[in-house]
Order: structure tokens, then sequence, then C-alpha cells
């Protein structure tokens, strides 16, 4: 009787925490705000401003500059439609690159980091890639 009554109350609690355990993330602390994260390629810092539909990047190595505009497409995903970039008028190739979103879905948001999965199709590809971005302090 004693391992039955264990048992209940062991699948209680298990049923109680289940319940009680809050898997989706709190998006809205990464829609507007500072951040950062190291380039994949240079391993240089990028600097990043959020403003809701507006992404500022700034590589803090070679002082470049990235304008994006962000669609919202959910609470924790977005698509990114690359502007400009700073003292450069778009070619031809950046001017079709512009048109095609980069689909960003945010996977994970902890105390100091997010992180996020992103794919583009571009050229009959996908590229995917998934990157950690640090909160700015």
């Amino acid at each position: 009787m004693t391992t039955f009554r264990n048992f209940i109350i062991f699948f209680l609690s298990f049923i109680f925490l289940f319940a009680t355990y809050k898997k989706s993330n709190d998006c809205s602390k990464i829609k507007n705000g500072h951040f950062y994260y190291y380039s994949k390629i240079s391993r240089d810092k990028v600097d990043l401003n959020r403003f809701d539909s507006i992404q500022i990047e700034k590589n803090m190595e070679t002082g470049d500059i990235l304008n994006s505009k962000i669609v919202w497409k959910n609470d924790c995903s977005f698509e990114m439609f690359i502007n400009s970039l700073s003292k450069n008028k778009l070619e031809k190739i950046d001017s079709l690159i512009a048109t095609i979103p980069l689909l960003v879905e945010i996977k994970f948001i902890g105390n100091e980091f997010y992180i996020s999965d992103s794919k583009i199709e571009i050229l009959n590809k996908t590229i995917e890639s998934r990157d950690t971005i640090y909160f700015a302090n």
C-alpha cells in the first residue's frame, strides 16, 4: 500500500510540475534593445541595436554599418530585409538580396543571451544558421 501511495504522490507531483511549466519564451525583451554578437567568419564583435522594425548593426573592428528592416511575424519570429550598407550604394546583387527576407526564429531566451535560427532561400539554395546574441549591459 505504501508503494502505491508513493506512486500516486509522485504521479500527482509530476502532473503539477508539467502543468505549471511554461515552455514559451518571453520574446518581448528582444524586440527593442542593445545586443551584440561575434561574426562567424571574422570573429569581430558586432554591435546590434533593434528598435522594433529597424535593426542597425555595426562591426566594431571595421566600422561597417548594416541597416535592416524587421517585420515581426509573431512574438518570436521575424523577417529581416537588408536595406543598405553604410556609405555604399547597393550593387545589383545586393539589391536582389535586399528583397529576399532572412527568416529568424527565436529558439531560447536566457538571462544573458538568446539563441536564434536563421534561414534564407536564395539562388535555389537554402542557407541556415544558428546564432547566439548577447544582451548588452
